[in-house]
Protein backbone atom coordinates (compact mmCIF):
# COMPACT_ATOMS: atom_id res chain seq x y z
CA UNK A 1 0.00 0.00 0.00
CA UNK A 2 1.24 3.48 -0.87
CA UNK A 3 1.39 6.47 1.46
CA UNK A 4 -1.46 8.96 1.12
CA UNK A 5 -0.29 11.55 -1.43
CA UNK A 6 -2.93 14.00 -0.14
CA UNK A 7 -0.51 14.65 2.72
CA UNK A 8 1.98 16.36 0.37
CA UNK A 9 2.02 20.05 1.26
CA UNK A 10 0.35 19.52 4.63
CA UNK A 11 1.67 21.76 7.40
CA UNK A 12 1.50 20.78 11.03
CA UNK A 13 0.87 22.67 14.23
CA UNK A 14 4.03 24.44 15.44
CA UNK A 15 5.64 23.29 18.66
CA UNK A 16 7.56 25.35 21.20
CA UNK A 17 10.68 24.16 22.99
CA UNK A 18 13.14 25.74 25.40
CA UNK A 19 16.70 24.41 25.12
CA UNK A 20 18.11 23.18 28.44
CA UNK A 21 21.70 22.59 29.55
CA UNK A 22 21.01 19.01 30.62
CA UNK A 23 19.66 17.92 27.25
CA UNK A 24 22.55 19.57 25.39
CA UNK A 25 25.09 17.84 27.65
CA UNK A 26 23.37 14.46 27.13
CA UNK A 27 23.27 14.87 23.35
CA UNK A 28 26.85 16.11 23.06
CA UNK A 29 28.06 13.21 25.19
CA UNK A 30 26.11 10.66 23.12
CA UNK A 31 27.74 11.75 19.83
CA UNK A 32 31.22 12.07 21.36
CA UNK A 33 31.34 15.88 21.20
CA UNK A 34 33.57 16.94 24.07
CA UNK A 35 35.54 19.91 22.73
CA UNK A 36 35.65 23.23 24.58
CA UNK A 37 33.50 25.02 22.01
CA UNK A 38 30.56 23.25 23.65
CA UNK A 39 31.65 23.01 27.29
CA UNK A 40 33.36 25.28 29.78
CA UNK A 41 34.25 24.79 33.45
CA UNK A 42 34.68 27.30 36.26
CA UNK A 43 38.02 25.76 37.22
CA UNK A 44 36.85 24.01 40.38
CA UNK A 45 37.52 20.30 40.78
CA UNK A 46 34.56 18.15 39.76
CA UNK A 47 32.64 21.23 38.67
CA UNK A 48 29.70 20.70 36.36
CA UNK A 49 30.25 21.78 32.78
CA UNK A 50 28.27 24.74 31.53
CA UNK A 51 27.27 25.02 27.91
CA UNK A 52 28.45 27.59 25.41
CA UNK A 53 26.48 26.19 22.48
CA UNK A 54 24.83 22.97 21.32
CA UNK A 55 26.25 20.71 18.61
CA UNK A 56 24.82 21.83 15.25
CA UNK A 57 22.63 18.74 14.82
CA UNK A 58 21.10 19.09 18.30
CA UNK A 59 17.82 20.32 16.82
CA UNK A 60 16.86 16.74 15.93
CA UNK A 61 16.13 16.16 19.64
CA UNK A 62 13.05 18.38 19.60
CA UNK A 63 12.21 17.76 15.93
CA UNK A 64 11.88 13.99 16.42
CA UNK A 65 8.79 14.07 18.69
CA UNK A 66 7.08 16.20 16.03
CA UNK A 67 8.21 13.80 13.28
CA UNK A 68 6.85 10.80 15.17
CA UNK A 69 3.56 12.60 15.77
CA UNK A 70 3.25 13.11 12.00
CA UNK A 71 4.05 9.45 11.41
CA UNK A 72 1.42 8.32 13.93
CA UNK A 73 -1.43 9.60 11.73
CA UNK A 74 -3.05 6.43 10.39
CA UNK A 75 -4.54 8.35 7.43
CA UNK A 76 -1.02 8.88 6.09
CA UNK A 77 -0.51 5.11 5.94
CA UNK A 78 -4.00 3.98 4.93
CA UNK A 79 -5.06 2.51 8.27
CA UNK A 80 -3.78 1.61 11.72
CA UNK A 81 -2.47 -1.85 10.82
CA UNK A 82 -0.54 -0.49 7.84
CA UNK A 83 0.83 2.30 10.04
CA UNK A 84 2.26 -0.30 12.45
CA UNK A 85 3.87 -2.22 9.57
CA UNK A 86 5.31 0.96 8.06
CA UNK A 87 6.82 2.10 11.35
CA UNK A 88 8.59 -1.26 11.69
CA UNK A 89 10.05 -0.86 8.19
CA UNK A 90 11.11 2.77 8.65
CA UNK A 91 14.78 3.78 8.33
CA UNK A 92 16.56 7.06 7.69
CA UNK A 93 17.16 7.60 3.97
CA UNK A 94 18.86 10.97 3.85
CA UNK A 95 19.21 14.22 5.80
CA UNK A 96 20.17 17.78 4.91
CA UNK A 97 20.61 20.49 7.55
CA UNK A 98 21.41 24.19 7.29
CA UNK A 99 22.82 25.92 10.35
CA UNK A 100 22.12 29.66 10.60
CA UNK A 101 22.91 30.40 14.25
CA UNK A 102 24.15 28.26 17.16
CA UNK A 103 21.57 26.96 19.62
CA UNK A 104 22.22 27.77 23.28
CA UNK A 105 20.59 26.86 26.61
CA UNK A 106 17.65 29.15 27.29
CA UNK A 107 16.80 29.63 23.62
CA UNK A 108 13.05 29.49 23.07
CA UNK A 109 12.42 27.68 19.80
CA UNK A 110 9.38 27.52 17.56
CA UNK A 111 9.45 24.53 15.23
CA UNK A 112 7.30 24.18 12.09
CA UNK A 113 7.05 21.11 9.86
CA UNK A 114 5.64 20.40 6.40
CA UNK A 115 5.48 17.26 4.25
CA UNK A 116 7.08 18.30 0.98
CA UNK A 117 6.99 15.09 -1.07
CA UNK A 118 6.37 11.35 -1.15
CA UNK A 119 8.69 9.66 -3.64
CA UNK A 120 8.25 6.14 -5.02
CA UNK A 121 11.65 4.44 -4.98
CA UNK A 122 10.49 1.04 -6.20
CA UNK A 123 11.63 -0.88 -3.12
CA UNK A 124 9.82 1.57 -0.85
CA UNK A 125 8.71 5.17 -0.49
CA UNK A 126 10.67 8.20 0.69
CA UNK A 127 8.73 10.63 2.87
CA UNK A 128 10.24 14.12 2.70
CA UNK A 129 9.64 16.51 5.61
CA UNK A 130 10.94 20.07 5.98
CA UNK A 131 11.36 21.43 9.52
CA UNK A 132 12.27 25.05 10.31
CA UNK A 133 13.35 26.25 13.76
CA UNK A 134 13.18 29.92 14.72
CA UNK A 135 13.98 31.78 17.92
CA UNK A 136 11.78 34.35 19.67
CA UNK A 137 12.67 37.21 17.31
CA UNK A 138 11.70 35.10 14.29
CA UNK A 139 15.25 34.48 13.07
CA UNK A 140 15.99 31.02 11.67
CA UNK A 141 18.48 28.91 13.58
CA UNK A 142 18.23 25.54 11.82
CA UNK A 143 16.42 24.12 8.80
CA UNK A 144 16.21 20.34 8.36
CA UNK A 145 15.11 18.29 5.37
CA UNK A 146 14.30 14.76 6.46
CA UNK A 147 14.17 11.78 4.11
CA UNK A 148 12.42 8.86 5.83
CA UNK A 149 12.46 5.62 3.85
CA UNK A 150 9.70 3.06 4.40
CA UNK A 151 10.75 -0.27 2.92
CA UNK A 152 8.37 -2.62 1.14
CA UNK A 153 5.63 -0.20 0.06
CA UNK A 154 4.93 1.67 -3.16
CA UNK A 155 4.68 0.42 -6.74
CA UNK A 156 7.49 -2.13 -6.59
CA UNK A 157 8.67 -0.82 -9.96
CA UNK A 158 11.95 0.89 -10.70
CA UNK A 159 11.20 4.64 -10.78
CA UNK A 160 12.10 6.90 -13.67
CA UNK A 161 15.52 8.39 -13.05
CA UNK A 162 15.32 12.02 -11.99
CA UNK A 163 17.90 14.60 -12.90
CA UNK A 164 20.21 14.71 -9.90
CA UNK A 165 22.49 17.41 -8.55
CA UNK A 166 26.12 16.94 -9.57
CA UNK A 167 27.92 14.66 -7.13
CA UNK A 168 30.91 15.91 -5.21
CA UNK A 169 33.49 13.65 -6.83
CA UNK A 170 36.23 12.15 -4.67
CA UNK A 171 39.73 13.10 -5.81
CA UNK A 172 42.81 10.94 -5.57
CA UNK A 173 44.01 12.83 -2.47
CA UNK A 174 41.95 13.61 0.61
CA UNK A 175 41.97 16.71 2.82
CA UNK A 176 41.31 14.87 6.07
CA UNK A 177 40.60 11.46 7.54
CA UNK A 178 38.88 10.75 10.84
CA UNK A 179 38.41 7.36 12.50
CA UNK A 180 35.23 6.85 14.53
CA UNK A 181 34.92 3.93 16.94
CA UNK A 182 31.23 3.36 17.55
CA UNK A 183 30.59 2.48 21.23
CA UNK A 184 28.83 -0.81 21.95
CA UNK A 185 26.15 0.98 24.00
CA UNK A 186 25.66 3.89 21.60
CA UNK A 187 22.07 3.09 20.60
CA UNK A 188 20.82 3.13 24.19
CA UNK A 189 22.54 6.42 25.02
CA UNK A 190 21.61 8.09 21.74
CA UNK A 191 17.97 6.96 21.96
CA UNK A 192 17.54 8.66 25.31
CA UNK A 193 19.49 11.79 24.37
CA UNK A 194 17.77 12.29 21.01
CA UNK A 195 14.19 11.23 21.88
CA UNK A 196 14.37 8.53 19.19
CA UNK A 197 13.09 5.34 20.80
CA UNK A 198 12.53 3.37 17.59
CA UNK A 199 12.86 -0.26 18.79
CA UNK A 200 15.03 -1.36 15.83
CA UNK A 201 17.81 0.48 17.68
CA UNK A 202 17.06 -1.09 21.07
CA UNK A 203 15.61 -4.58 20.67
CA UNK A 204 17.33 -7.34 18.67
CA UNK A 205 14.12 -9.29 18.12
CA UNK A 206 12.25 -6.26 16.77
CA UNK A 207 15.20 -5.42 14.53
CA UNK A 208 15.17 -8.96 13.10
CA UNK A 209 11.41 -8.76 12.49
CA UNK A 210 12.17 -5.62 10.48
CA UNK A 211 14.51 -7.64 8.24
CA UNK A 212 17.75 -6.51 9.88
CA UNK A 213 20.48 -8.72 11.30
CA UNK A 214 20.16 -7.05 14.70
CA UNK A 215 20.16 -3.67 16.41
CA UNK A 216 21.44 -0.90 14.14
CA UNK A 217 22.78 2.54 15.00
CA UNK A 218 20.46 5.48 14.35
CA UNK A 219 21.24 7.08 11.01
CA UNK A 220 21.25 10.52 12.61
CA UNK A 221 23.68 9.29 15.25
CA UNK A 222 26.07 8.17 12.49
CA UNK A 223 25.57 11.53 10.77
CA UNK A 224 26.21 13.46 13.98
CA UNK A 225 29.36 11.50 14.84
CA UNK A 226 30.55 12.15 11.28
CA UNK A 227 29.69 15.84 11.66
CA UNK A 228 31.72 16.00 14.85
CA UNK A 229 34.62 14.27 13.10
CA UNK A 230 34.58 16.92 10.36
CA UNK A 231 34.48 19.71 12.94
CA UNK A 232 37.49 18.27 14.77
CA UNK A 233 39.54 17.23 11.74
CA UNK A 234 38.93 20.16 9.39
CA UNK A 235 37.28 23.09 11.21
CA UNK A 236 39.70 23.57 14.12
CA UNK A 237 37.06 22.13 16.47
CA UNK A 238 34.84 25.19 15.91
CA UNK A 239 31.24 24.10 15.13
CA UNK A 240 30.22 27.64 14.16
CA UNK A 241 32.26 27.17 10.95
CA UNK A 242 29.83 24.50 9.71
CA UNK A 243 27.11 26.04 7.51
CA UNK A 244 25.33 22.93 6.22
CA UNK A 245 25.58 19.16 6.14
CA UNK A 246 23.94 16.64 3.81
CA UNK A 247 24.19 12.84 3.78
CA UNK A 248 22.69 9.81 2.06
CA UNK A 249 22.63 6.65 4.16
CA UNK A 250 23.66 3.63 2.12
CA UNK A 251 24.16 0.77 4.63
CA UNK A 252 23.42 0.07 8.30
CA UNK A 253 25.97 0.82 11.02
CA UNK A 254 26.23 -1.54 14.00
CA UNK A 255 27.37 -0.98 17.58
CA UNK A 256 31.10 -1.67 17.79
CA UNK A 257 31.81 -0.74 14.16
CA UNK A 258 34.92 1.24 13.27
CA UNK A 259 34.20 3.90 10.66
CA UNK A 260 36.54 5.92 8.46
CA UNK A 261 35.51 9.42 7.38
CA UNK A 262 37.36 10.68 4.29
CA UNK A 263 36.85 14.30 3.25
CA UNK A 264 38.05 16.36 0.32
CA UNK A 265 37.80 19.93 -0.90
CA UNK A 266 35.40 20.27 -3.82
CA UNK A 267 35.13 23.96 -4.61
CA UNK A 268 35.40 27.42 -3.02
CA UNK A 269 33.10 30.43 -3.21
CA UNK A 270 33.63 33.94 -1.83
CA UNK A 271 32.46 33.17 1.69
CA UNK A 272 32.36 29.38 1.93
CA UNK A 273 33.90 26.14 0.67
CA UNK A 274 32.21 22.88 -0.24
CA UNK A 275 33.58 19.62 1.14
CA UNK A 276 32.72 16.17 -0.10
CA UNK A 277 32.97 13.17 2.21
CA UNK A 278 32.04 9.54 2.59
CA UNK A 279 32.04 7.11 5.50
CA UNK A 280 33.29 3.52 5.23
CA UNK A 281 33.08 0.58 7.63
CA UNK A 282 36.67 -0.53 8.14
CA UNK A 283 35.97 -4.24 8.61
CA UNK A 284 34.44 -4.88 5.17
CA UNK A 285 34.87 -1.66 3.16
CA UNK A 286 31.13 -0.98 2.97
CA UNK A 287 30.16 2.64 2.35
CA UNK A 288 27.63 3.56 5.04
CA UNK A 289 27.33 7.22 3.96
CA UNK A 290 27.65 8.25 0.31
CA UNK A 291 27.61 11.60 -1.46
CA UNK A 292 28.21 13.57 1.75
CA UNK A 293 28.45 17.32 1.35
CA UNK A 294 29.29 20.08 3.83
CA UNK A 295 29.46 23.83 3.36
CA UNK A 296 31.99 25.50 5.64
CA UNK A 297 33.13 29.05 6.32
CA UNK A 298 36.40 30.18 4.76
Amino acid sequence: MELNKDFIGREFKPIAHEVSEDEVIAYASAIGARNLCYFTHDGADNSKASIRMAPPSFSVTYELPMIYELLSDSELHGGEEQAKKNMLMLVQGDQYMQFYNPLRPGDEITCRAKITDIEDKGSGELLKINVVSTISDGARVVESDWGLFIRGIGSGQRPLRKKEEPKVLKPSTIAFRKVIRVPEDITYRYSKASNDMNPIHLDNEVAKKAGLSGIIVHGLCTMSMTMQGIIEAYLDSDPSNLLSLGVRFSAPVYPGDELIVDGWESRSEDSFSVLGFDVTRKSDGTKVIKDGKAEVKV
